[in-house]
């Protein structure tokens, strides 16, 4: 056999598997997985330089590839995962007139509420995302002058609890509550049971996360009017609006409701230092900084009841927000809103 004019036996393909001929007719063996890795190094070498010239960066195909992999990758926060509750919680519905008790993903009952607080009314039922602090199995109300078996506490002066009944022992039958949440004396036994101290308690017309906090931010303003606002907010919630009180004067004999326009519409701040006399100013700002806190606002504080609040737009918004929902109340009051 010849090849290129040199002769060759076939002895020579038995030595060398691969045969490469120079131009100076002298014969190179090489083994073929050391070619392939030769051949490797090549081609990726030749690939980092075609990856890194501007025109294979910016052609239409590798465009589309890199926005599909920032997109599918890049997790910001107009996307956020959905927020997953752990342990239990209870969840009322108003607009639904149902409580539902939870546990993580489990919904272990379902309940009908028989009362709540009529909307617009200065008692209106609370909305918000509470804590548990305390259940008494059968409380007296000193408003209502009734008592209120199996109460679990929400906030101030609301609670959750079966059906009142006067010292004689006959039932509450009204259509409305004084603004607690209202349910049948079994249901109420249940809830009883099944809430621990520290259990969420989540009281909406919405979802079940309208209160989850807002967004960290440094971007703070000052609000006076949302000061005046939470203090009326707290009186209605936490202290009796129509027993007597004196006025500024000391003299003058008035309720705390009669002075939130005062209040709201003359911006008299000496309203709330009025309304501070019962529990001290230090407890009161406490119950305004409690209070934001089951709004889900963040960036809110209240250091006294005659400066600014500190806060930002978005604490704002889901304040104002707030009020015009669960304290619409306060509208007649607050035309800004």
């Amino acid at each position: 056999m010849v090849w290129g004019g040199i002769p060759l036996k076939l002895s020579h393909f038995r030595d060398y598997p691969l045969i490469w001929y120079s131009r100076k007719h002298m014969f190179t063996s090489f083994n073929l997985s050391k070619i392939i890795a030769i051949l490797v190094v090549i081609l990726f070498i030749g690939g980092i330089i075609h990856i890194i010239s501007p025109s294979f960066k910016e052609s239409p195909v590798v465009q589309n590839v890199i926005q599909t992999l920032d997109t599918k990758i890049d997790i910001k926060n107009d996307t956020p995962l959905p927020y997953v509750r752990t342990g239990k919680y209870v969840v009322v519905h108003l607009d639904q007139m149902t409580l539902e008790l939870h546990d993580g993903s489990t919904t272990v009952a379902t309940m009908p509420i028989v009362a709540q607080g009529p909307q617009g009314k200065y008692y209106e039922t609370i909305g918000g995302e509470y804590v548990n602090d305390y259940k008494i199995r059968n409380h007296f109300s000193s408003i209502g002058h009734v008592y209120m078996p199996y109460s679990v506490h929400v906030f101030g002066n609301f609670f959750i609890h079966g059906i009142p009944y006067y010292e004689g022992g006959e039932k509450v039958s009204s259509e409305y509550s004084g603004g607690c949440i209202r349910i049948g004396d079994e249901d109420a036994k249940t809830v009883y049971e099944f809430i621990e101290k520290g259990t969420p308690i989540i009281i909406t017309r919405g979802g079940e996360n309208d209160f989850l906090p807002t967004a960290t931010s440094s971007d703070k303003i000052e609000d006076m009017t949302m000061t005046r606002q939470m203090v009326a907010i707290v009186s209605l919630e936490v202290l009796p609006q129509d027993n007597d009180i004196l006025d500024t004067d000391r003299v003058t004999v008035t309720t705390r409701r009669r002075l939130i326009p005062r209040l709201l519409l003359k911006e008299d701040d000496d309203v709330s230092k009025i309304y501070t006399y019962a529990l001290g100013e230090p407890t009161y700002v406490d119950y305004m900084n409690q209070k934001a806190k089951t709004m889900g606002l963040t960036n809110t504080v209240f250091t006294k009841v005659g400066t600014p609040a500190t806060t930002t737009k978005e604490d704002q918004d889901r304040f104002n927000k707030y009020i015009s929902i669960y304290k619409s109340y306060l509208l007649q009051f607050t035309p800004s809103i």
